[in-house]
């Protein structure tokens, strides 16, 4: 992919340490290290790799800005653990979870599209996580914090090598690792799967380019490439970083004046950059070569009421709020946690504080203007424009989001960087000795149309990242009281212990998971056999993804509890009429008026008697069902799953072999909402009298051919 081009400072006319001697720089910008690589005749050390380590580590300990800069960051992971404690997975968490349950590991499981993202690096840690430990929240967020580590340590490095060691330099550092646009991202791990990843691979493509495009290494562009391709694993914004990667180097890494400089950039790297390109074009045609998996929602043509809405809130009130440090306040609360619905004194401030970042920027940097026309590309090219195709069909409440814009926070400190602080590039050459903080690139441009006095300048940038530190903090600290993890690690929690208390032969059937948990429109992606199979032994997990006939029918209730279940009132009922002994049927065969759409939640409930074992067949639209009902001389209960959808409910049944109670035909529920035992215990302090009343009305209701609301056999003895 790149060519080979020897060493690119002398071609440009200035070395690897050159850079503009401003009030705030410290010369020497290279570690002990990375001076014996260059000392080297080919570029290589002669120290291993541990002991060069070591001095690097060492050389880090004692430079006060590498330790101020370390402390940032843990400072930052540190408030984003503390947010993550009181978070847990919640709904798109659970279809990643049961999809890798209910999967094998091939290429198709890979590329899927999940909700209209191509992600294959995802999909893989979530095949991983689901095999080793199933909904571990602190093995699933310590992966993410370790990419978020990574993120903020190559984003350090990044200003490190395009700046210089410049104090400066830490005020980006920090408007990135506390900024509170990606806190929302990384409490939802579903959302974290693409988001985190995305950044690093974002930091280390343009760490690795700015490499490239300064030495000519080769082995800079493969790695620039593999960064791309790492992105491209997770996210589909990745689609968007080798253009990212050219409008920064054309704007900011390679000597020239506007627009000349795009042809000087494409033609300096040519093999280069259609490398990036084909990378682009190959992940776009993968990603619409798989819209056919994407089950509906892939990407659509947006209503333009609703885009245009949404459009307005991203770009004009949830970024910008999120950016300069806000909201403080968040809502609405989803069970993902607070939205961002910034007030209108809020929205005020912050486009005020922007207006004021981005005109002195203008003030003092002559390509500052760039930096900033790159932060508005970005957000409409790679974030708005991208989502309204997405979900821009739906509800106008994804503005609110923090989620869709994330990764602008990334792209907004490395542009504020760009805005007021120059790089190597715009430092004098060999032909042009410069004067000092004015130095000009070979265009013959200052770098500065005014330089503010040193100690000015530096006491204004540690009071403003000093309270942007502080008001993002506590807007981060105000995320976390939004979140509702511990009820959701209860219900879990509650699950998994009853996995190994499922008798052998009992049918648990399933129904809908709790809303705030999974939302219900996700289908039969909601239910219980996909979102609970994760847990429980591979035996147990088949049994619960597809349940078989059982003369015992047991659910989990929205408490987590595995209890006998019962008909919803909803369901049809067809019983023997009140003379007879038994329901009718035309030698044997019986059909029956329903409504069923399909799905794997109707049941068949079939209260009998029967003295021997006796074989039944149930048909309904493409369903037909053969099963084998026990012998129950004193009456029993079999639960038979019916997914088809008709309006014809037909049974084969032996005339002189079985006697039907009564039927039902719909979705189960369970007996009790909360605690069974809690519930038991309430009923024995109940009292006696109250007791045997309530027994002796249910055993009326049976010998009157009532429905019996339990999962254990029932009727006439």
């Amino acid at each position: 992919m790149p060519g080979s081009e020897g060493t690119r400072q002398e071609a440009d006319g200035h070395g690897v340490s050159g850079g503009d001697p401003t009030p705030d720089v410290t010369s020497g910008s290279s570690t002990p290290a990375e001076a014996d690589a260059a000392a080297s005749g080919d570029g290589r050390s002669d120290q291993t790799l541990v002991r060069r380590a070591i001095a690097a580590a060492d050389y880090g300990l004692r430079d006060p800005l590498v330790v101020l800069g370390g402390v940032l960051i843990i400072a930052a992971l540190a408030l984003k653990i503390y947010v993550l404690r009181s978070a847990y997975f919640v709904e798109d968490d659970f279809l990643f979870f049961g999809n890798a349950a209910a999967t094998n590991l091939t290429p198709d499981y890979l590329t899927s599209l999940h909700k209209g993202h191509l992600m294959p690096g995802a999909m893989l840690l979530a095949y991983i996580q689901t095999a080793i430990a199933p909904y571990d929240w602190g093995l699933a967020t310590g992966i993410m914090v370790a990419f978020q580590a990574g993120a903020s340590a190559a984003v350090f490095r990044l200003l490190w090598v395009v700046f210089g060691r410049r104090w400066a330099i830490l005020a980006p550092l920090a408007v990135y690792l506390f900024a509170p646009l990606t806190m929302p991202v990384l409490a939802w791990w579903a959302a974290a799967l693409n988001a985190v990843p995305f950044q690093l691979a974002m930091a280390l493509s343009l760490l690795w380019m700015v490499r490239y495009l300064r030495t000519g290494d080769v082995r800079y562009g493969w790695m620039t490439a593999g960064a791309v391709v790492l992105g491209m694993a997770f996210s589909v914004k990745a689609l968007f970083l080798p253009p990212l990667l050219f409008v920064v180097a054309a704007a900011f890494l390679v000597r020239g004046r506007f627009p000349k400089v795009i042809a000087t950039t494409l033609e300096r790297d040519m093999p280069f950059w259609v490398g990036m390109g084909a990378l682009s074009v190959g992940h776009g045609l993968l990603y619409i070569s798989k819209q056919d998996t994407a089950q509906g929602e892939g990407a659509g043509l947006p209503k333009l009421d609703t885009a245009v809405s949404a459009a307005r809130r991203l770009l004009g009130e949830t970024f910008p709020a999120g950016t300069v440090g806000g909201p403080f306040e968040w809502g609405p609360v989803t069970p993902a946690g607070g939205l961002l619905n910034p007030s209108a004194p809020m929205v005020i401030g912050a486009w005020s504080v922007l207006a004021v970042v981005v005109g002195v920027s203008l003030l003092l940097r002559r390509r500052s203007w760039r930096a900033w026309a790159i932060v508005l590309g970005y957000l409409v090219v790679v974030d708005i424009i991208p989502t309204l195709i997405a979900r821009g069909r739906y509800e106008d409440a994804i503005g609110f989001d923090p989620r869709y814009v994330a990764d602008a926070a990334l792209v907004f400190a490395i542009c504020l960087a760009f805005a007021y602080i120059p790089t190597r590039e715009e430092s004098p050459g060999t032909d042009d000795p410069g004067r000092g903080s004015h130095a000009g690139g070979t265009d013959g441009h200052a770098a500065f149309r005014w330089v503010p006095p040193p100690k000015r300048a530096r006491d204004v940038t540690i009071a403003a990242t000093t309270v942007f530190i502080l008001a993002a903090g506590y807007s981060t600290y105000a995320f976390a009281d939004t979140l509702s993890g511990n009820r959701v690690r209860w219900y879990l929690d509650t699950v998994r212990a009853q996995m190994s208390e499922i008798p052998k032969e009992a049918g648990v059937y399933p129904r809908p998971v709790p809303a705030d948990i999974v939302l219900p429109w996700n289908g039969p992606r909601g239910l219980s056999s996909y979102v609970l199979s994760p847990l429980a032994d591979e035996g147990v997990a088949e049994r619960l993804r597809s349940p078989g006939p059982s003369d015992t029918a047991l659910v989990f209730n929205d408490a987590g509890y595995l209890v006998p279940a019962k008909p919803k009132d909803d369901s049809a009922f067809f019983g023997k009429p009140d003379d007879d002994k038994c329901m009718s049927t035309l030698e044997g065969e019986v059909m029956w008026q329903v409504e069923s759409f399909g799905g794997p939640t109707m049941i068949l409930a079939i209260n009998y008697t029967a003295e021997t074992s006796t074989r039944i067949g149930v048909v309904l639209g493409d369903s037909w069902i053969d099963t084998e009902l026990p012998a129950a001389p004193k009456g029993g209960m079999w639960y038979v799953p019916v997914p088809g959808a008709g309006s014809k409910l037909l049974l084969h049944t032996k005339q002189d072999e079985l006697c039907m109670k009564w039927v039902t035909f719909g979705e189960l529920e369970p007996q009790t909402d909360g605690d069974p035992w809690a519930q038991q215990d309430a009923d024995e302090d109940d009292g006696d009298g109250e007791k045997g009343t309530k027994d002796t009305k249910a055993d009326e209701k049976d010998e009157d051919g009532g429905k019996k609301d339990t999962a254990g056999g029932s009727g006439d003895d």
